[in-house]
C-alpha cells in the first residue's frame, strides 16, 4: 500500500528526452502525446500546443480522460524536469513508452523555443 502512495516521488531512473530532441521530433511530424504535469496556473501561463493537462499528483485518475494511445510515445512536461519524472515512471509502469523532458519547460524556454498560452483545461 505504501508504494501506491509514493509513486510520484522524484526518485529512481527515468528515461528522458532533451529539449532539442523533442523539438526535432515535433518538427519532423513524429506522432507524440504530451502531458503537462504542472499546476493549472502554470499550465495556463504557457505550454506546448499538443499538451494535455494532468497535474502529476492526479495523473492516475486522469488516465481515462487523457485517452492516451499506448502505441504512441508520451512526453511528460513540467517546469524543471522534477515533477515529470514520477509521471513518466507511472506511465511506463502502465505500459506506455514515456519520457520526461529533461530540464522541463524552463530549459525549453532557455533554448529560445516558444510556448503557447492555454486558457482551457484539456
Amino acid at each position: 500500500m505504501i508504494l501506491n502512495r509514493i509513486w510520484w516521488l522524484p526518485i529512481g531512473n527515468t528515461p528522458e528526452i532533451t529539449a532539442e530532441q523533442l523539438k526535432e521530433w515535433l518538427e519532423s511530424g513524429k506522432l507524440l502525446q504530451l502531458i503537462d504535469s504542472r499546476t493549472e496556473l502554470e499550465y495556463r501561463q504557457g505550454t506546448l500546443s499538443l499538451a494535455k493537462h494532468a497535474p502529476v499528483s492526479g495523473l492516475p485518475a486522469a488516465i481515462d480522460r487523457l485517452k492516451l494511445d499506448p502505441k504512441i510515445p508520451v512526453i511528460v512536461l513540467c517546469l524543471s524536469g522534477h515533477r515529470s519524472l514520477p509521471g513518466t515512471r507511472y506511465l511506463r509502469s502502465k505500459g506506455y513508452e514515456a519520457y520526461s523532458l529533461r530540464g522541463g519547460l524552463s530549459t525549453w524556454k532557455l533554448k529560445g523555443y516558444s510556448l503557447n498560452k492555454s486558457h482551457k483545461h484539456s
